[in-house]
Order: structure tokens, then sequence, then C-alpha cells
């Protein structure tokens, strides 16, 4: 057995158990059964199973058989586990014999094999700090982390870990309020630029409770605030009059008890999709029936909103609505089928500020509700033949699958030609009500009993959505 460890590379082996295979052979050499341990999803056991080794001289390893299948999934380890002990006794008197040396000297091998395998799942000083350092532990002091000592060459017990949260807790308040007096001072330096001797008012407001002195105020008696980037509101900033421009963002602080019947007037200035966004676990409710978020967006240009916190949420209160708006445009030819009614695809989206458009359905879905302006234009071919033509608009009126019922609808009879093109128009005032389940299409109906086709353009076929109230 003297060559035997030259090429074992491991003295463990890993399987699953499938709930029917009992027998799971290992390929490492052992000196008797007691050596071999046999470990269960993680527990060492030592009954149900036998072991039954190689016998022949050139053969290494055996096989572990389980008196009952392990269930599937079970993790099964076969690992090596020499004790400390001595395979021969040598007297004084007489030669040893050739084999039994060489079977102690397997013993060794395998064994020092085995504790440098240990060795090298373990943590161990590089070597220019072998000598360096003193590895001894400290004390047990529950709840502590172990941390170098201030000379470098030991270790000692170090902060509890609320002490290390509260420490991170503390560094995150102070970068936030870094970040809010950078922002403070540039819009100092903003607005001492802007400032100008006919824009002020002729009174001082001096405010105690916030520990402000308002030198001047603009025509809505308001401090203006610009925001052209994200911007985290400031609890002394309640009843300002906010501008957001260039996609700006403002973030809304916490809703507590401390900021009750804070407010502020958010308004879109510049036609970029803006949107405010309140603190981490709260939720902005809307006041005109819309569903609770995170984000409530104001894209288009002059949409204003007040934000109002009651203490344990914040209310958006809209003052003026335009959107959202959208528009489809056809770019491509599409067949329309001889007779009956068809929905027209849309195939391109030139501006959808919320991502209203579902291309599954052929309509625009999960609308806010209120009031919408509708523009419909479709490319109709003139042949040599009248056709009557109706163009729907459909709304979703239930939940689920959905059912789409007629809302709007226009009658038109083309003409007789040829090389022309005849524009079907819809327009009109569409109504959304509070649901989650709302939505408008486009349906078309032709009478001809030939199959006919919508013309390419990106001009003169159309879909215009616009929102115009709530």
């Amino acid at each position: 057995m003297g060559a035997v460890f030259t090429n074992q590379a491991t003295a463990s082996i890993g399987y699953h158990g499938d709930g029917a295979r009992t027998d799971f052979p290992f390929g490492f050499d052992v000196f008797d059964v007691g050596d071999v341990q046999v470990s269960v999803n993680g527990a060492v056991v030592t009954t149900g199973f036998h072991i039954a080794l190689a016998t022949h001289d050139d053969a290494i390893g055996g096989t572990v058989r389980f008196e009952t299948p392990p269930v599937l999934g079970a993790e099964i380890i076969l690992a090596r586990m020499l004790k400390l002990r001595r395979l021969s006794a040598y007297g004084s008197v007489g030669s040893p014999r050739g084999d039994a040396l060489d079977r102690d000297l397997d013993y060794l091998t395998a064994a020092l094999g085995d504790v440098d395998r240990a060795l090298a799942g373990t943590l161990r000083l590089g070597a220019p700090d072998l000598d360096q350092a003193n590895m001894t532990l400290p004390a047990m002091d529950a709840g502590r982390a172990l941390i170098w000592n201030d000379a470098g060459n030991g270790l000692s017990n170090g902060p509890k870990a609320d002490e290390i949260a509260g420490a991170g807790q503390n560094a995150a308040l102070a970068k936030g309020a870094a970040s809010r007096a950078e922002a403070a001072q540039s819009r100092c330096e903003t607005a001492q630029k802007a400032f100008g001797q006919h824009d002020a008012g002729a009174m001082i407001d001096l405010d105690f409770r916030s520990q402000n002195l308002l030198g001047w105020e603009d025509e809505r008696r308001m401090p203006v605030i610009d925001a052209p980037t994200n911007r985290i509101m400031d609890i002394r900033e309640t009843g300002s009059l906010v501008r957001l421009s260039n996609g700006a963002r403002a973030t809304l602080p916490v809703a507590t008890l401390a900021r009750n019947g804070v407010r502020y007037r958010l308004f879109n200035g510049d036609g970029t999709q803006v949107d405010i966004m309140a603190a981490s676990g709260d939720v902005i409710t809307p006041v005109n029936g819309a569903a609770d978020a995170m984000l409530y967006p104001l894209p288009i240009r002059g949409d204003m909103v007040d934000v109002i916190c009651d203490g344990g949420r914040w209310f958006a209160a809209p003052v003026r609505e335009n959107g959202p708006i959208v528009k489809l445009l056809r770019t491509a030819a599409q067949d329309m089928p001889a007779g009956g009614a068809f929905l027209i695809e849309w195939d391109q989206v030139t501006e959808d500020s919320h991502s209203l458009y579902d291309s599954a359905v052929h309509g625009v879905s999960s609308l806010p509700p209120g009031f919408y302006h509708v523009d419909i234009g479709v490319k109709f071919p003139v042949t040599d033949e009248v056709v009557m033509v109706n163009l729907y608009l459909e709304r979703l009126a239930g939940a689920g699958a959905g059912v789409w019922t007629t809302h709007m609808q226009s009658s038109d009879i083309t003409a007789i030609g040829t090389g022309a093109y005849h524009t079907l128009r819809l327009s009109g005032v569409a109504r959304i009500d509070v649901g989650a389940a709302n939505g408008l299409r486009v349906r078309l109906a032709h009478s001809d009993a030939a199959t006919r086709q919508i013309g390419e353009s990106n001009i003169l076929t159309w879909f215009h959505l616009h929102r115009i109230g709530g």
C-alpha cells in the first residue's frame, strides 16, 4: 500500500440521494471501516449502513451501502476521519516486518494529508506576518466584533453591532445634510444673481417657527424655488411654489406628525417629463380618485399640483392637469378584410408620456380618470366603387378580459376615382371613469366586398389622445 496515496487529491466525496439508490462508492483509501465518516444532511450517522472495503492489493476505496435508500435530495458526504493511533507494535527483539513499516508510513502520510487539507480551510497569516502577530483571541464579549489592535500585532474586542449600525446611520444623515447644505448654497447663489430691486415687495416676513427671514416675494406672495434637477424638499420650505424643469424630480420628505400641514405647490415649467416621488415607504394619494403611487407625474407644461401632508401620508390635489398625451401614427400599410369590422393596428408611437399604449390589444390602456380630446384620421383608398365606412372609438368597460363598447362613431361615404385617398376623421371628447379596467381603441368597418388597405403614411393616418381635465 506504500504508493497508494500518491494520486489521491481528496479524501471525501459527496452525493445527493434519489430515493432509490443504496450504494455509494468512494475512491480514497482507508485502513479499516472505522476510518470512514458518513454524514447525511450535515449530521454524522453511525447506523443504518454497512461499509465494504476494496479487497485487491492494487485497489483503493470501497462502498457505503445503506439499509434504507436516502430520500430524494438528501446530501450524503463520505469522508476519511483517521483517529490518533498506531497500526503496529514493534518489539525489542527481532527486526520489524517491512509490510508493517509500510502500513504505518501510509497511515502517517494519509493523516498528514488530512491535516494539511484541514489547514487549507482555516484563516492563516501570510508569510510576512507570521512572526509579527499574536493570534490569541481576546476574552469573549457577546455582540462585539473582532478587530486588530492599535499596534496591529494582535486581536482585540471591537464595537458592538448596534454601535456599528448607529455609525452608519449617522454617516447617512451627515451625507444628506451635506447634500442639502450644498443645494441651499447653490439656490442662494442663483437667487442672488437673479435678484432685482424692482422684484422686491414692500414687506419683510419674519417666521420664528422656521427661523427664516423672507425679504421678497413674487406676485403670488409665495416663495419660489427653481428645481432643474433632482430636488429633496425641506420642511422649512413649506408653502413654496416649486418650478420643475429639465426632467427634474422633487422628492418629498417622510410623512410624519411633525410635518402635518406641510404643503408645496409644484408645476411643470418647460414641458419635459417631470414627476414627484414620495419618500421610501410613503405613497401619494391623489384626491381625484386615481390609484396611490410612489411617483406622481406632471407630464405636460403647465401641469400643477398641491401636495399636502396630513401627518401620515401625502395627498395630491391637482390645480391644473393637461396630460398625459399619446400620439400614434401609421408608417406601414395594413390589409383590411372584405366587409366586417376590424381593429387598426398602430405600428409607431411618436409620443407616449406614460407608456400607456398596449400593442397586444391595439389600444391605450390604464388611463387616469378624466376627459380626453380624441382626434383620429385614417387614410382610406378611393376606388371605382362607393364604400360606406364607419370609424369607431371603443371604450373598455369591464374588468378581466374586458368588454369593449362603442363610445364614439363617425360615418362617411368614399368618393369614386382612382389613384386617390380619402381621409376618415373622428374627433371629440371621451370620458374615462375611475377604475383599474379602462382604455380606448379604434375599430373600422367598411362595406366593400373586396379586401382594402390602409395606405402607408405617417401623416394621413393617426390617433391623437390628450387629457384635458380631471
